[in-house]
């Protein structure tokens, strides 16, 4: 509920109908775009960027082009982030993989290593190798 009002506020929604007691009457088409806000927000545009994509789509047609270049332009960003998440997922399920070989053979210690030295252990080391060094 606190979504809805904020959205109202910020002007992302278009006006919305009410009931004679004050209660909001949302159509399809307002929890579609609702939820094409929430998704543009959790993708992180920011929210000055998802009240420009508000604006444009509100005015009509005619600035289609517009929408295009500020959608393409989060979708620039929004691959950066889903690289560098992937990159961090392969960190951490290589880190997991480790943590459970070493354990299995009952030899955890020594597991801690910085980023260059963990890269290269890594790039070197086979999983066979792990129970003697670092991760």
């Amino acid at each position: 509920m606190d979504t809805l009002r904020f959205y109202e506020r910020e002007a992302l929604l278009p006006p919305i109908e009410r009931t004679v007691g004050g209660r909001r009457v949302f159509s399809e088409d307002d929890v579609g775009w609702i939820g094409i806000c929430q998704r543009l927000r959790a993708s992180g545009m920011p929210l000055t960027e998802v009240a420009k994509y508000a604006a444009l789509v509100a005015a009509g047609t005619g600035n289609e082009s517009q929408r295009l270049e500020l959608l393409k332009a989060h979708e620039v960003e929004v691959r950066s982030q889903m690289a560098a998440l992937q990159d961090a997922l392969d960190l951490i399920t290589m880190k997991v993989s480790t943590y459970a070989d070493a354990l299995k053979r009952g030899r955890a210690e020594g597991l801690f290593v910085h980023d260059q030295v963990d890269d290269a252990y890594f790039s070197e080391v086979k999983p066979d190798q792990v129970a003697a060094g670092g991760a």
